[in-house]
């Protein structure tokens, strides 16, 4: 089941309030992704971070420049237990 994201909200220290369409809303911290540099570095701008918005279908979040985060990975970080698919549960041939 794809996860898709209704609604978000900044918030102030780099945060996110997401609502998804089963009504579910979580909070995104991303200052950890952002202190470790790379391709996450322009988030550290505080007004760049605000101009996040959502991708089509609310199926991810993005910022101008290419920074995205596909709404079904926020989920499952918030909801480790939720993501049924794990290595165990692959057959091999």
């Amino acid at each position: 089941m794809p996860y898709i994201i209704t609604s978000l909200t900044t918030k102030s220290n780099y945060k996110l309030r997401l609502i998804y369409s089963n009504g579910s809303e979580i909070i995104v911290y991303f200052q950890p992704i952002i202190s470790q540099s790379g391709v996450f570095a322009p988030l550290s701008n505080p007004e760049f971070f605000s101009q996040v918005k959502l991708g089509e279908d609310g199926r991810y979040i993005e910022w101008n420049g290419g920074i995205d985060c596909c709404a079904d990975a926020l989920w499952f970080e918030a909801h480790p237990n939720d993501n049924l698919l794990s290595l165990s549960s692959i057959e091999y041939a």
